[in-house]
């Protein structure tokens, strides 16, 4: 045995020790470094195999909680469905550990509520371990310390301590044993700088912080590519992911392919992720979840699993199970099951080939498992059940695992051989629940793939940063909300108790003394030592840390880092060539081109979206909605109206509706509107959903009918849902019109329903109309029209909205030339006749824009984009910034500028 133990403050600390070359030496006995926590460890070992002592059985961190969350709802009783368990058990967890590290003993008559209840659920806690021969880590160490005091145990000569910045009573106690022992203890000499050069950079934001320390670290490697770099964060957390991204994009950017993800890095993060995050795990974990879902799910998730690799023929099939998970979006309602996805893939393939059979047959055969798994039994039990299941999957998936994703898997292996010892814990479960809690222990193992070598930089937290020097240290994120940390004391022990013990996060002079020991140690980790701070996020300022008050602040230019898309754009340089693509391929003699005004409304708004929509077929996904979207909605509203004119045909008909007769016509209109609905959507609302959309078109129809009595002219309804064709300069142009009524002399009205509130007819009056459907009925198909207009079938202020060859045609619709008509100017526009020619020559125009192939990304308001389905193809942000660059500051997007 070493002669020498050194006892560390962090795993990494402990690693590094033991990773150490002696200088000058070939051959050399590997030092021995544990944290504290690994050496009581071996030592409870060592007692159990020796026959020292018979100590209990320590429980690791989630069976501690376990046991917390049984006792605290055991004294909740009833009302434990109302309290969050699992946070009061990490609670209690906590303050155990306080009690027994700081060595607290809470009482006295002043506690507060919260303090009563723990104190009655730690006598629960122990009497049940006491029972059981359980015992909390902390305990654990206590009565091992107790053993080292009795003379128990062989010891080590001497017993180092490296990288504490404080000590607790826990340890303080340990030392003191060891001292009485006859161990020589003391604190290991770690290698400080005595005069570090130390600056202050304030930057804008994270980002700019981000990148400056980026910029910093590729300078230092450039100039000395053995240097050893710390950057250290307090919310590591919180800047992993922008961090992480910036230095693999600058240090590495060859490695920008995604069979290089696992090529190892010259930099290193201490702070792993949860392993129920890594995507090898989850989706292992949402199979499991499916298997164990009784009920309907969310479309959605059932979606994610059709899309994820990691089981069956992800990668054989992976086309066919997209083309599947469209057609389950137009197909399958909100909620749904796994053989309703069966189902649809094998109606599809009654007509064309399956889409994916492997994984069908997988699924098919997972869904079988899943329904013969007994209904409880003990996690030990389930855990061959789950393997069982994810193999009828075909988890892992067909793919070979790369090293990272077979290290998971090892994990997620290990996990699931750990299930069992939580029988006693947790007794018999269901399904569902024995996969929740089988998520929450793989969301408590931290997941860090192995390290080849010894990176460069290594990226840490103040914490790991402990006892560690390197050549050049950055310290970011020293902003004063989050260094020196806020204090957070346990909830469940007395503030004042905590205060006066100084345990860990008791209060703000606790953080204070914290940080100010953590600031010096690393001031002196490395010769040159550099902090940082972002002077704002978003509209939010924010200020330095006050420990940074002393130093200078030096001036920042914003780092121009060398990223991948910048080295790109510098070695093009005249070798790549610009195209505009602003104009597409005119339409050839006898090709049809669909989406009829769709088509013209796009073009009107922007000539790109109608290209890549309506000529290339670019469509969104759909995405599921529970219940009915507000097209839906629409839709049924407009079924409901077109039954009722179909009964009621003529305003006389209307004005001799009694109360009582006009509630069983829109009774009945609404009921066929709910029937064909669900016919043509293949699909039955559930009956309360009938009853409650039933009642909300029938009061949507009695307000809108009210409208329409006040209708100064006899009508009558020659056409609902009327379809019409029209070709404008080659373009064949289909559409349905809402409805058609027609005068007494002869005079037909078009009428469109809106059931949205915002309707826009100002545009028929300009070079572009972004609404053709009704212009183009009025001026290339019908020249009997006298008025077109939208019907706002409100609950909230319904009314006509349009224009009409003379006033009082339809209530609250102004005649052209009038003065109060807003959409027209009388002097540009004195009478009908000019407003038809104005939307026939406007047409086709832009129905000539379309044959020609105008297809720019031009338009007038970025706002009418919003129902675009091809928006990415817009490319908008590189747009915006094409224009800012050639106007040399930021601006919005100007009509008829193309992307280039």
């Amino acid at each position: 045995m070493n002669a020498i133990l050194t006892l560390c403050a962090t795993t990494r600390l402990a690693q590094t020790l033991r990773g150490e070359v002696p200088a000058g030496r070939r051959v050399w006995q590997t030092r021995r470094a544990l944290t504290l926590a690994q050496w009581l460890s071996g030592l409870a070992e060592e007692a159990a195999l020796s026959g020292v002592a018979e100590l209990p059985t320590a429980l690791d961190p989630f069976a501690e909680r376990l046991l917390w969350e049984k006792v605290i709802a055991g004294s909740l009783t009833e009302a434990a469905p109302l309290f969050d368990i699992q946070g009061m058990a990490a609670s209690a967890a906590e303050a155990q550990a306080l009690c027994r590290v700081w060595q607290l003993k809470p009482g006295g008559q002043q506690l507060s509520d919260e303090a009563r209840l723990f104190i009655g659920w730690q006598t629960e806690f122990e009497r049940r371990c006491r029972t059981d021969g359980w015992i909390d880590a902390a305990g654990l160490h206590r009565q091992l310390i107790g053993l080292i005091e009795a003379g128990h145990f062989a010891l080590p000569a001497t017993v180092l301590f490296a990288g504490f910045d404080r000590f607790t009573p826990l340890e303080r106690d340990l030392m003191a044993v060891l001292a009485t022992r006859g161990v020589e203890v003391g604190q290991e000499s770690m290698t400080f700088c005595e005069a570090p050069r130390q600056t202050v950079h304030a930057c804008a934001d994270l980002d700019a912080e981000c990148a400056l320390v980026v910029a910093w670290a590729q300078q230092i490697l450039a100039d000395s590519p053995n240097a050893r770099l710390g950057i250290v964060a307090p919310n590591l957390a919180g800047v992993r992911d922008r961090l992480e991204f910036l230095l693999d994009d600058v240090l590495h950017p060859l490695l920008i392919r995604s069979d290089a993800a696992e090529h190892p890095r010259c930099f290193n993060f201490s702070l792993g992720r949860a392993l129920a995050d890594i995507p090898l795990v989850r989706v292992a974990l949402d199979l499991l979840s499916l298997g164990g879902s009784r009920a309907k799910i969310e479309q959605g998730r059932l979606s994610a699993l059709l899309l994820a690799g990691g089981w069956s023929a992800a990668e054989a099939e992976a086309d066919g199970r997209a083309q599947l998970d469209a057609a389950v979006r137009r197909s399958l309602p909100y909620f749904t099951t796994p053989r309703a996805i069966l189902g649809l893939a094998e109606r599809l393939s009654a007509d064309a080939p399956s889409l994916c059979p492997r994984s069908m047959a997988a699924l098919s055969v997972f869904v079988e498992a899943s329904e013969r798994a007994p209904r409880k039994q003990l996690p030990g039990r389930w855990t061959g059940v789950f393997r069982a299941v994810l193999a009828a999957a075909g988890w892992p998936g067909d793919r070979p695992l790369s090293s990272h994703e077979y290290q998971a898997r090892r994990a997620f292996g290990e996990v699931l051989d750990s299930f069992g010892r939580f029988d006693t814990l947790l007794g018999p479960l269901g399904f569902a629940e024995a996969v929740r809690r089988l998520s929450q222990l793989c969301r408590q193992r931290l997941f860090q793939p192995e390290t080849r070598g010894k990176p460069a930089i290594q990226v840490l937290g103040v914490l790991e940063s402990a006892g560690l020097s390197f050549d050049a240290l950055w310290v970011m994120g020293l902003n004063d909300d989050q260094w020196p940390p806020p204090p957070r004391p346990n909830p469940l022990l007395p503030a004042e108790l905590l205060r006066a013990a100084g345990a860990s996060h008791a209060s703000a002079e606790v953080e204070l003394d914290f940080a100010r020991r953590v600031h010096a140690r690393l001031s002196q980790a490395a010769p040159e030592v550099r902090y940082s701070y972002a002077l704002a996020d978003g509209n939010r300022l924010l200020r330095p840390s006050p420990l940074l008050a002393k130093l200078p602040v030096q001036p920042v230019e914003p780092a121009a880092l060398a990223t991948v898309a910048r080295q790109l754009a510098a070695e093009a340089g005249g070798v790549v060539e610009q195209i505009d693509d602003a104009v597409a391929p005119p339409v050839s003699d006898g090709e049809k081109v669909s989406g009829g005004s769709w088509l013209l409304r796009a073009q009107a708004i922007c000539p790109a979206w109608a290209y890549y929509q309506y000529r290339l077929g670019g469509e969104a996904m759909e995405v599921p909605v529970e219940g009915l979207d507000p097209a839906a909605r629409g839709t049924l509203v407009h079924a409901a109206l077109e039954a009722f004119w179909r009964t009621v045909q003529t305003s006389a008909a209307l004005a001799a509706l009694s109360g009582e007769a006009c509630r069983k016509v829109i009774e009945s209109a609404v009921a066929v509107a709910i029937q064909t609905f669900e016919t043509e959507r293949r699909m039955t609302l559930p009956a309360r959903f009938r009853v409650l959309e039933a009642a909300r078109l029938h009061k949507l129809l009695d307000v809108w009918l009210q409208v329409e009595r006040q209708r100064g002219q006899a009508f009558s309804v020659i056409a609902c849902e009327q379809p019409a064709e029209v070709e404008i300069d080659g373009i064949k142009v289909k559409m349905v019109v809402d409805r058609i009524d027609r005068l007494d002399d002869g005079r037909q009205l078009i009428i469109d329903y809106k059931t949205g509130a915002g309707i826009d007819t100002k545009n028929w009056a300009g070079q572009r109309i972004t609404e053709p459907q009704l212009p183009i009925y009025a001026a290339l198909v019908n020249d009997e029209v006298a008025a077109v207009v939208f019907a706002k079938v409100l609950l909230d202020k319904p009314a006509f909205a349009g224009v009409a060859d003379e006033k009082d045609i339809l209530p609250g619709v102004q005649g052209v030339g009038d003065e109060r008509q807003k959409i027209f100017d009388p002097a540009e526009f004195p009478d009908w006749i000019a407003v038809i020619t104005h939307w026939r020559e406007r047409l086709h125009a832009v129905a000539g824009e379309v044959k020609a192939g105008v297809a720019g990304v031009s338009f007038a308001d970025e706002k009418g984009l919003q129902y675009c389905e091809v928006l990415p193809l817009l490319r908008l942000p590189e747009r915006r910034r094409l224009l800012a660059a050639a106007a040399g500051k930021m601006a919005g997007p100007e009509a008829g500028a193309p992307i280039h």
